[in-house]
């Protein structure tokens, strides 16, 4: 039960990338300046660039070497064996799954801002369409998204543009000193990664990569060079058109910077940017039911799952795991939108250490393994994210304790299932995924 191979190129990747990451340079962001200084914040950010960047190196070579819909937690596997990559599986499904309902709730808000339309059957309607589109094919469902992140790209850029003038020094640094303190960093962590973080996921669209060995790793970079472009413009020219202060409480802190005294700029443009919020709050969740779907499907064809989440249509669609992305985000956007994304992070950035401790062992234990890309710096890479994983994680929980609660209920049912599961039929073996790299080129 494979997906249609040879569907998807590095623009659709590429796309994929941005649009999983790019609402949260909308929003989200900005409450790091709450927490501490500004200069604080650029340094959070670069550390968090940087994290994801040697990520998305070591698993752009994971990725061509063992093309899998499941994409992480198919490295795991492969590394420490079935156990492991369920447990990675089911983390990041439930951080990808969970975080619709979120996206929801931001497109429900800014839509009712925008056209006046939000609510229940907003995001009912929304779920619905979005779903239908997935099923009718991932072509139409990566060529919308694609149009979605790119109108969300250019609202980002043209907001730039637009406050550029109106940049005040003094609205960032009151003082007129450059001071950072490794506190204020550490507070600022949680939030600076939401502009980067998940854009590895797009290593779930390898199965269906028109070449493997090209797609993801340009499709993958391409997205992190846009994300880093957008995410200077925000970061830089909304707290100095607006003051960091206040951008820091604001829940659409572009509008904020617009709206300020000192950045007072046409109501049209302001409006520009948040139809381009709304665009790119729509990428994303189509961007989060593309990966999270593809994860349950990959978890239920290699047994961790029951089988009938691997059913397709026609169409080589996964539609049963759609249908259930649907049953689990519509509900999880009446739930406070930020306790979701500590969650999430928190979930995605565990599954990150083991990935790439696995990323370690493959490169020591299995040094003959087909790698058509190769990720520079190897080890040392892994290493640096590995530290820099860690460090978010604990600074995740540092921010909101409460967030090992549904870990924990997740990993007690996950825990059971894979027990109880095990007794009555075995898992698929991982012996032979790596071979399918020669397959997909």
């Amino acid at each position: 039960m494979d997906l249609r191979r040879k569907t998807i190129g590095w623009k659709k990747i590429a796309g994929l990338g941005v649009g999983l990451v790019v609402a949260g340079q909308f929003a989200g962001w900005n409450y790091g300046l709450s927490r501490a200084s500004w200069p604080d914040m650029i340094v959070a950010t670069f550390l968090m660039a940087t994290l994801c960047f040697a990520l998305s190196l070591c698993v752009a070579e994971l990725a061509t070497a063992i093309p899998n819909a499941g994409g992480l937690y198919t490295y795991c596997e492969e590394s420490f064996g079935p156990a492991a990559g369920y447990g990675v599986g089911v983390a990041i499904f439930v951080a990808l799954a969970v975080s619709t309902g979120a996206a929801a709730e931001f497109i429900s808000a800014y839509s009712q801002f925008v056209t006046g339309f939000g609510g229940p059957v907003f995001k009912l309607i929304l779920f619905a369409i979005i779903i239908a589109i997935h099923m009718k094919g991932v072509g139409e469902a990566l060529s919308v998204l694609l149009v979605a992140g790119l109108i969300a790209v250019l609202s980002l850029l043209t907001f730039g543009l637009v406050m550029l003038p109106h940049f005040e020094l003094q609205n960032v640094l009151p003082d007129g000193k450059w001071q950072i303190d490794a506190g204020g960093i550490f507070a600022c962590i949680p939030f600076a990664i939401m502009m980067f973080i998940a854009v590895e996921q797009t290593a779930t669209s390898a199965e269906e990569a028109t070449n493997v060995e090209r797609d993801i790793p340009l499709g993958m970079f391409s997205a992190i060079g846009v994300l880093l472009l957008t995410a200077m413009c925000v970061l830089v020219l909304a707290p100095g058109a607006g003051g960091a202060s206040r951008i820091g409480a604001a829940a659409d802190p572009l509008l904020e910077a617009m709206r300020a005294p000192a950045g007072g700029v046409a109501i049209w443009l302001a409006q520009i940017v948040g139809a381009g919020a709304l665009f790119g709050l729509i990428a994303t969740l189509f961007s989060l039911v593309f990966s999270a779907s593809r994860q349950l499907f990959a978890l239920a064809r290699d047994g961790f799952l029951p089988a009938l989440l691997s059913y397709q249509n026609k169409s080589g669609t996964p539609i049963v795991s759609l249908g259930t992305i649907g049953l689990i985000g519509f509900p999880l956007s009446f739930i406070s939108p930020d306790k979701i994304i500590v969650t999430m992070v928190t979930l995605l950035t565990a599954s990150y250490c083991v990935v790439l401790a696995g990323f370690i062992r493959l490169r020591l234990n299995r040094p003959e393994l087909h790698r058509p890309f190769r990720a520079p710096g190897g080890v040392v890479t892994a290493l640096i994210a590995l530290l820099l994983s860690a460090l978010v994680f604990v600074a995740c929980l540092s921010a909101n304790p409460d967030a090992l609660i549904p870990m924990g209920a997740v990993l007690l049912i996950a825990s059971g299932w894979y027990i109880a599961r095990r007794r009555i039929m075995p898992v698929n073996e991982p012996e032979g995924r790596a071979l399918d790299a020669t397959q997909n080129t």
